[in-house]
């Protein structure tokens, strides 16, 4: 794949491994058809998809005005095409519902220092888009049988199964993500279907780090997203 370039806010909220591990766990497993990227930043996740699957129809969302002037060059200098939504998940209506929505949520909860940035703030604390909010949002606007893919903080998984099933909403497969061989995990990728009873398998788990030196995953997806960024 050719190198992919996308532009940042220096002084905003910048994409980070979070983003590039979800778009990776997703392509494993696989991914097609309509595509809605919520809060989709400056759009790297759907961009990442699309490159790889060629076929999708892409649709991204984001609240933020100041992230759609990126999203709208980053589809322009990686010759993407796309649907942009300028709205906020929680109120958006939508007439057609979606096969797969995406997700890389805001996680951070009340107590962790907020950042004086308005633009880092709304993209990194879950006040801006609660869990159960988010997840009811996206179960109105799925089709049946159809995919939630998205990643949280560890930590949060019990409230995350106790949510999803509530709304009929099945996790199918998951990923822990540790810093470190000898760390807890911080981050699970999660593959969640409505409307099934299916089996819920647990992938093998990433390591970031492996003995002080980038993991052996990580430097893969590195040579496989081959990604500049530019400052504005």
């Amino acid at each position: 794949m050719k190198t992919l370039n996308f532009f940042q806010y220096k002084t905003g909220y910048r994409y980070n491994s979070d983003s590039l591990l979800l778009a990776d766990f997703i392509l494993n497993i696989g991914i097609c058809k309509g595509v809605l990227d919520v809060g989709a930043g400056c759009g790297i996740i759907g961009i990442l998809l699309k490159k790889f699957s060629k076929e999708m129809d892409l649709y991204l969302l984001e609240v933020q005005k100041e992230n759609i002037v990126l999203i709208n060059k980053n589809l322009e200098i990686n010759k993407i095409k796309a649907s942009v939504f300028h709205e906020d998940f929680i109120n958006f209506e939508s007439k057609i519902k979606f096969d797969y929505i995406i997700c890389n949520p805001p996680f951070y909860r009340q107590g962790a220092k907020q950042s004086q940035n308005i633009h880092k703030t709304i993209s990194k604390f879950q006040s801006y888009m609660p869990m159960d909010s988010f997840i009811s949002k996206a179960n109105s606007i799925l089709k049946h049988r159809g995919i939630l893919y998205f990643c949280y903080e560890a930590s949060a998984l019990p409230a995350i199964c106790y949510i999803l099933e509530s709304k009929k909403i099945k996790i199918t497969k998951m990923c822990f993500v540790h810093t470190n061989i000898d760390k807890n995990a911080r981050l699970v990728l999660i593959q969640a279907r409505k409307g099934v009873n299916s089996p819920c398998e647990i992938l093998t788990p990433i390591f970031t780090y492996e003995k002080n030196k980038l993991g052996k995953q990580m430097q893969r997806i590195q040579t496989k997203f081959r990604l500049s960024s530019y400052d504005i």
